[in-house]
């Protein structure tokens, strides 16, 4: 799965390619919030999205590669942390150094759950 995109509070994940959060955030802002974007910036669309307690996942290609994710990590909701546990056992190894930090930080994984997906990797080679 390609985790690039939106993920909402209840959970449903909108996919977009590498560079489509722009147009994305602008169609859901107009959606789900009802607002003109005419009259937005890009970044107010994506503040916006986060403020009302959406992710944004993204796959860095700079310094450090890999996916990361922007959100108000306090106000996570279960759905979306159950999203972003299962995306983690999925492609971990895959993340950015500071998204896997903040997963620690706000306890959406532990130390322990890096063992099980060492376990979960396994099982996958093994079949």
């Amino acid at each position: 799965m390609d985790y690039i995109g939106w993920l909402a509070p209840d959970g449903t994940h909108f996919n977009c390619d590498r560079y489509g959060h722009d147009a994305l955030s602008r169609k859901l802002i107009k959606e789900y919030c009802k607002v003109n974007v005419q009259t937005l910036g890009t970044l107010v669309c994506d503040d916006t999205l986060i403020d009302m307690g959406w992710c944004r996942i993204g796959f860095s290609t700079f310094l450090s590669h890999g996916y990361s994710i922007q959100a108000n990590w306090n106000r996570l909701t279960d759905s979306q942390k159950s999203f972003i546990r299962d995306m983690y056992f999925e492609i971990g190894n895959k993340m950015t150094e500071n998204t896997i930090n903040d997963l620690k930080d706000y306890e959406i994984i532990d130390s322990f759950e890096k063992s099980k997906q060492n376990e979960i990797k396994v099982k996958k080679l093994k079949k």
